[in-house]
């Protein structure tokens, strides 16, 4: 093509001059319209900082429920061990009283044995006037025999109660203690999850 600006290019038609300002007005409506959309942004970015504070507040408010919770927790495992410490030793304590009472009737049971044995050896070796002037004596002893026999067996059957009461008492701790473990396990896991 030469280069010749000597002369002036055609003139545009008026079909030509149409489609250009139709042209021309469809890149304004289509810049109008990318325009709008960048004016949202800045409000879109505001609305999406202010979620994002009240998602740190809320983070914040749940790490502070959470130490809140294991702090009471805590609290609690402490109270329930230091009462259980106590229950403990106060069982200890209401045993050790039950067979020092045990020990001191078995006590006088074998010295009312012994005081028995010996009349008994009296009365073999010292004959039938011996036999006769203790007759009373000796049915005052029986009845007293009979009441030590009684009085043995139900100190019997008061230990065994006793014994078992102290095993009861030991396996219900156990199970509290058990339970507590248990408790704290889950906890624990539910923590971590």
């Amino acid at each position: 093509m030469p280069n010749d600006y000597s002369s002036d290019p055609p003139p545009a038609t008026a079909g030509q001059l149409i489609a250009i300002s139709d042209s021309i007005g469809q890149l304004r409506q289509e810049m109008r319209q990318e325009m709008g959309k960048l004016a949202d942004v800045p409000q879109k970015i505001d609305r999406m900082s202010m979620q994002f504070d009240q998602l740190q507040e809320k983070q914040q408010s749940l790490d502070h429920s959470l130490q809140k919770t294991r702090d009471n927790l805590e609290d609690d495992l402490e109270r329930t061990k230091t009462s259980l410490r106590s229950e403990m030793n106060q069982i200890k304590l209401d045993t050790e009283v039950k067979h020092k009472e045990v020990d001191i009737q078995i006590r006088v049971l074998n010295e009312s044995k012994t005081k028995i044995d010996s009349v008994t050896n009296l009365v073999r070796w010292g004959g039938i006037a011996l036999v006769g002037a203790f007759a009373v004596t000796w049915n005052n002893q029986t009845a007293k025999t009979d009441t030590v026999s009684t009085q043995a067996f139900a100190n019997s059957q008061k230990i065994q109660v006793l014994e078992k009461q102290s095993d009861q008492s030991l396996r219900t701790l156990e199970e509290i203690r058990n339970k507590l473990y248990e408790r704290n396990n889950v906890r624990g896991n539910n923590e971590i999850n």
